[in-house]
């Protein structure tokens, strides 16, 4: 080194000048793998977290716009329902009914048979089928049928089959059906909210 100062560069000057050129260059790579990366992971998962947030924050402002809209909708889907709901017959109330179709047939001059048929349940309603027998001309089944179409309760008529009419007289078979939405239990409500949360 002396040497160097004196204007002689020597094998041993080379030696220590790579010697600090190599321990430099190892600190920038470490520096740049120990120091650098892991802060420019962090940036990048910042920036993404960013952008998540941003465009939640952007949605959350258009459903803020909306929200007397949404909320309208809200309100005229709970009417329809609670109106859906109003014209489903209580359980008590379907042997009464059926008594009352029986004589809303009597009335038109048919004879009408009805007969429960096994009910059917899903997650959110009771199906309660009759099997419905009229007997009486074409005009009085059609009658009778426009009847439990248009009656307050909501019913539901399939299956029809009507026989040629034979000396005045058809046979009618279908199936009259009412519906029963079934309540949540508690623990069904509770299990529902924590769905809806998740």
């Amino acid at each position: 080194m002396i040497e160097f100062l004196k204007g002689r560069v020597t094998p041993q000057d080379w030696l220590i000048v790579s010697g600090i050129v190599f321990v430099a260059i190892l600190i920038c790579v470490g520096g740049y793998f120990l120091l650098y990366m892991p802060e420019q992971e962090k940036h990048v998962a910042l920036q993404e977290d960013l952008t998540k947030v941003e465009a939640d924050l952007k949605k959350a402002r258009s459903y803020e716009a909306d929200i007397e809209n949404l909320r309208k909708e809200a309100q005229m889907w709970e009417e329809l329902v609670t109106s859906f709901e109003r014209r489903l017959p209580d359980e008590r109330e379907i042997p009464q009914l059926m008594r009352k179709f029986e004589l809303l047939g009597d009335e038109i001059g048919l004879r009408v048979q009805l007969a429960q048929l096994p009910t059917t349940t899903d997650t959110r309603k009771e199906t309660i089928p009759y099997a419905v027998t009229a007997y009486g001309d074409f005009h009085q089944i059609v009658t009778f049928i426009n009847l439990l179409e248009r009656h307050n309760r909501y019913l539901k008529i399939s299956e029809l089959d009507i026989d040629e009419q034979e000396a005045g007289v058809s046979e009618a078979k279908f199936t009259l059906s009412t519906f029963r939405f079934l309540k949540k239990t508690p623990a069904e409500t509770a299990a529902s909210a924590a769905k809806g949360a998740a």
